[in-house]
């Protein structure tokens, strides 16, 4: 099962995700997605996150702009972490998910790790 995880801020993807005011949810499997309502997550706390990610079953992450040290815990929970996509909806983003179009912006992603 894959279930992918977006910030979202004023009805499109969060700059950043501790700013977002809700997630969005899509599963894979039922194509269906889910909007949180806003969870309140200390995401600077690495067994809050791991937390998180667990109990909502996440399997990979959506983001435009994240912490360096954020991309460590992702990847010791083996998340599929996409950075850097564009600041539009998450219909648009779910969209170029299915049909395996997104990518990560290697621009911000070398901003973000350098």
């Amino acid at each position: 099962m894959k279930k992918v995880a977006i910030p979202i801020a004023n009805k499109k993807i969060s700059e950043y995700l501790c700013g977002c005011s809700h997630f969005a949810f899509y599963d894979m499997e039922t194509k269906n997605t889910i909007i949180s309502k806003k969870e309140v997550i200390d995401f600077s706390n690495a067994d809050e996150v791991r937390l998180w990610i667990r109990n909502n079953e996440i399997t990979d992450i959506i983001l435009h702009r994240t912490k360096k040290e954020l991309i460590g815990i992702f990847a010791s929970e083996k998340i599929n972490l996409f950075v850097g996509v564009p600041m539009v909806s998450a219909e648009q983003i779910i969209e170029a998910y299915r049909c395996g179009k997104l990518e990560s912006d290697k621009k911000i992603i070398t901003e973000i790790t350098n």
